[in-house]
């Protein structure tokens, strides 16, 4: 059974609903996008009888459950939906729990209705071409931080006490990033120097070595390589996602078959380690060239786990998996992985200007 998402809920007044939830409530163009967020839904049963109400109000962490769902019953894992803790308890094939969180805005910042066209545009913007790239960086590892570290607690205190969580079993974090304004081209970058210590220079396309940050706007210094301290060795792996956007919806519904109503144009930039001339390649997501499910997922693996996650059980996916092994970063994958996503209406990009448009940005993305 599917969850009724756009019920109308009483003493819920319409100033307290979230702009994104009105947007796909109300706009007609979105119906496809409407019924695949449905199709996510089959089956979730709603064990603590909220997360409708905040779908509505704060969106984000429960769009993010939502999703999870989905892709874990895509691969066909069994759910144990009995218990209200952690969220997902997978108990067939393997057994592994994972527990999801987001890392939302500060108080302070900018908030996501501030966003402008140049906003939008941004997702074109590679790394070496970002005036505020380490600010960027820094404020994203500032917010992840915050969520793991709070997670990691209530595992320990928490989690770890209940008498059907099992001690051996590997236990995993889900984060999506809605940190900033400008979260969707985070890409692995923050997640590298929070959880492993590798800080990445855009002038040299590479990583190096790093034991702090400093807080922005502060002189708080905010420690980094997480999976080096025991202290997170209850964390097996951290899955993650900077790109779990609406867009995520329109792409999917590009593939469908009954999209024929879809107005958008939707552009992924990934990355290709393998080829060092042009790593980064532009894809116009089609039915022929298709955005799947599982796209934009990532898993990094905790070197130091108490209880390590098989890299196996996620192996043909297209979620890439990330591992350090003797300060050598490994990646694997079935698909290159999700740089950006650029989700655009067609009438503010004729075809006939996009062979043009494709070569631009792969140009400036590729640095010549």
């Amino acid at each position: 059974m599917k969850l009724n998402l756009f019920k109308k809920l009483e003493n819920l007044e319409e100033e307290k609903l979230h702009p994104k939830f009105k947007y796909l409530r109300d706009e007609v163009l979105l119906r496809n996008e409407k019924n695949i967020l449905s199709e996510w839904t089959d089956g979730f049963i709603d064990r603590d009888n909220k997360i409708i109400k905040e779908f509505q109000t704060t969106f984000h962490s429960s769009f993010w459950e939502f999703y999870l769902f989905a892709v874990l019953k895509k691969y066909g894992f069994e759910i144990n939906q009995n218990h209200d803790r952690p969220d997902f308890m997978i108990s067939k094939p393997v057994e592994f729990n994972i527990e999801a969180v987001v890392a939302n805005i500060k108080q302070k910042g900018k908030k996501e209705n501030e966003r402008t066209f140049e906003n939008t545009i941004s997702m074109l913007e590679p790394p070496h071409r970002q005036n505020n790239f380490n600010q960027f960086l820094d404020e994203a590892i500032t917010r992840y931080a915050n969520a793991i570290q709070a997670k990691n607690k209530l595992y320990k205190k928490n989690y770890s006490n209940c008498e059907w969580v099992k001690k051996h079993d590997p236990f995993l974090v889900a984060l999506s990033s809605y940190d900033q304004i400008d979260y969707g081209r985070e890409f692995i970058y923050p997640m590298m120097a929070l959880l492993y210590g590798w800080y990445y220079r855009p002038e040299t396309k590479g990583y190096y070595k790093k034991e702090y940050i400093t807080k922005p706007d502060s002189s708080a210094q905010i420690p980094i390589g997480l999976f080096e301290s025991k202290e997170y060795e209850n964390i097996s792996a951290i899955v993650f996602s900077c790109t779990m956007t609406l867009g995520k919806l329109t792409a999917l519904s590009i593939v469908e078959e009954n999209s024929s109503y879809n107005y958008n144009k939707v552009f992924t930039i990934r990355h290709d380690n393998d080829d060092q001339e042009i790593p980064y390649k532009m894809q116009i997501v089609s039915k022929e060239t298709p955005e799947y499910l599982d796209d934009g997922l990532f898993i990094f693996h905790n070197p130091n786990a108490k209880n390590k996650l098989p890299e196996e059980i996620f192996k043909n996916t297209n979620i890439l998996q990330v591992r350090i092994i003797e300060n050598c970063i490994y990646f694997d994958g079935g698909n290159l992985p999700v740089v950006s996503r650029f989700n655009l209406p067609k009438m503010f990009l004729p075809e006939k200007y996009i062979k043009e448009f494709v070569v631009e940005t792969m140009l400036k993305y590729n640095g010549f």
